[in-house]
């Protein structure tokens, strides 16, 4: 006799309907180890923007870790950030040391912001912004922002001091996620600027490291960029939520710039959303959970912002969104809370071509031939891996 086990109903719907179970998995093209320096440990988890590819394949990864305090609570005995480059097969192309002149905290540089941006000719270019405590002696009450520039072979070439985006506020730092090179070897930075919450802001830099212009500070707060993207005649367009004033409902913008940083018009939007990308149809936007009372959705919008289409979205949060082709790749998660998060590659109606296995994933990035390299943690934050998917 042949025993049947029952599922309970909701078992089934939802054996059904995770979309863990219903996409197909993409190839793993390169896997390899991100280690920390001897003796240290890296400082963990960091905001998107640590992760580039140049033009030639080449993979650049900003790595901070710290040789902790005998009691994990005075300021770290040491604290390092770090450029790796890994080319196109996995074979280390060179590991630079920057000189960082910042105070060092229980686990090392307070780096609130640390992005890295391929340039074309070849140097990279790394935006670093520490907010610093009274125990990060010598620095004291302020912070430490610097842009540094590298030679193609991983050289420092010049360290540049960024002056605070309010004249005359030394405490305030930047928290930015956007680093994009420019075709004049420049360096477009988005996020926001403040001690928190944040005031929207944008900035400009040339290939010296020094500010040409800045859009913002924002007049209230919390303010943030959620998309920033540089079109082909240099233009930029910027998803931008802004509050108007103290109390104020925030009011969220499609903010267009030219390339000298002069506003060519903003237009409010109603649709929010804490992932955009720019794609060739206009900004695609990934409603989750938490942004609306909707479901989880895709919203896409012309370059004024206007609505011209919506999609379903099987995912909670989406946390990283990046153009790919006529489409986009994401970092997202089955919940708000997360995890499990998956890489998924995706067309513009939401429609997944492939999700990778469940990870910790901080960021991701396009590869010229197309592939999506992204940087898993451990559970615990303690490792790091550079994975690159193919598709399958």
């Amino acid at each position: 006799m042949i025993r049947v086990m029952r599922l309970p109903i909701s078992l089934v719907l939802v054996l059904l309907c995770s979309p863990a179970l219903a996409q197909p998995q993409p190839r793993t093209a390169l896997d390899i180890a991100l280690p920390p320096p001897p003796e240290h440990q890296l400082s963990g988890f960091g905001p998107p923007g640590r992760l580039a590819i140049g033009a030639d394949g080449t993979h650049y990864i900003v790595l901070s870790s710290f040789q902790p305090s005998a009691d994990g609570i005075l300021p770290a005995r040491s604290a390092r950030i770090e450029l790796l480059a890994y080319n196109r097969d996995g074979t280390q192309k060179f590991r630079t040391l920057l000189p960082v002149q910042s105070g060092i905290g229980p686990r090392g540089f307070n780096a609130s912001s640390l992005g890295v941006a391929a340039m074309p000719s070849g140097e990279t270019a790394i935006f670093l912004s520490s907010s610093n405590q009274a125990m990060a002696l010598p620095q004291g009450e302020r912070s430490v922002t610097s842009i540094y520039r590298l030679t193609a072979g991983g050289a420092v070439r010049r360290s540049t001091p960024v002056p605070p985006a309010v004249p005359g506020n030394p405490a305030s730092y930047y928290q930015t996620k956007f680093y994009l090179p420019t075709s004049d070897s420049g360096l477009l930075v988005g996020g926001g600027f403040g001690p928190g919450p944040f005031n929207w802001w944008i900035g400009k830099f040339d290939s010296e490291g020094r500010r040409l212009w800045q859009a913002g500070p924002g007049p209230g707060y919390p303010e943030d960029v959620y998309g920033l993207a540089l079109k082909a005649d240099g233009s930029i367009s910027a998803a931008v939520q802004e509050i108007e004033r103290v109390q104020a409902l925030s009011q969220w913008y499609i903010a267009r710039f030219a390339a000298d940083g002069t506003l060519r018009d903003r237009t409010p939007f109603n649709t929010q959303g804490t992932s955009f990308a720019l794609l060739p149809g206009g900004w695609a936007s990934a409603l989750s959970r938490f942004d609306t009372a909707r479901p989880p959705e895709i919203v896409r919008l012309d370059e004024l912002g206007n609505v011209t289409g919506r999609a379903p979205w099987h995912y909670g949060q989406t946390r990283r969104m990046i153009a790919d082709g006529n489409g986009f790749a994401a970092v997202v998660c089955d919940t708000i809370d997360g995890p499990p998060c998956y890489v998924v590659r995706a067309a513009v109606d939401g429609k997944v071509r492939w999700q990778s296995a469940p990870a910790t994933i901080s960021d991701i990035a396009r590869t010229p031939d197309g592939q999506i390299a992204a940087v898993l943690w451990s559970d615990d934050g303690l490792s790091a891996r550079l994975v690159r998917y193919a598709d399958p």
